[in-house]
Formats: structure tokens, C-alpha cells, sequence
């Protein structure tokens, strides 16, 4: 489960971006994951939840928002949101590239 390490990580950028900026708590963390980063949003979530424990972010609430790879067929002009391990138009069957959707980085964050 590496989303313990994303977390732990996350929460040092949190604490210092935090504190640098003269924030005694922080309240809310908007975080952006793309669908193909390999993320478990409800993993990420729970492991965030312990690492907050004991910091100025122990009663901040994480706000997951989910971002879509995209992908566009060159042989039938099809273009459509790609899950993980898609690789094929579903229009045509041709093999796509994705493009997108691997994003993880904090949006904002609310502090007071």
C-alpha cells in the first residue's frame, strides 16, 4: 500500500507550506488525482487520516478530486475518457495512447 508514503509526503508539503505561510491550522486540503496516478482515493483518505494525527492538520478534512484520462483515436477521430487498462478505441478497436489522467498535486488548501 504505497498510498501510506503519498500520504506521508503529503502531509510534510502540507505542514510546511502551512507553516511558511503563518497558518496555525490547516482546515481543508484539495488534492487532484488522476484515475491513471494509481491512487485508491478511499486508501489515500484513510492513510491521510492517520498522518494528520498530531499535526496543525489533525482536523483537516482531504477533498479527493478525480481527474479522467483522455485519449483520441487517430484511425476513427473518436475521442473518449480512458480507464485503467484501456488501451483500445471503443468505437473502432484501434490501440490508443492516454493522455493525462497520472496528475497528484494539491490544489489549495483552506488554513487559518
Amino acid at each position: 500500500m504505497h498510498e501510506l508514503s503519498v500520504a506521508t509526503s503529503l502531509m510534510n508539503i502540507i505542514v510546511e507550506s502551512a507553516k511558511a505561510d503563518g497558518a496555525l491550522r490547516v482546515l481543508k486540503v484539495n488534492l487532484v488525482v488522476g484515475n491513471m496516478a494509481g491512487i485508491v482515493a478511499d486508501s489515500l483518505k484513510d492513510c491521510f487520516d492517520t498522518v494528520k494525527e498530531g499535526s496543525i492538520a489533525d482536523k483537516a478534512e482531504l477533498v479527493i478530486e478525480e481527474v479522467k484520462a483522455t485519449a483520441l483515436c487517430v484511425e476513427c477521430g473518436g475521442k473518449f475518457e480512458v480507464e485503467q487498462n484501456m488501451f483500445n478505441c471503443p468505437k473502432c478497436g484501434e490501440v490508443v495512447l492516454p493522455s493525462g489522467g497520472d496528475d497528484l498535486y494539491i490544489k489549495n488548501m483552506e488554513v487559518e
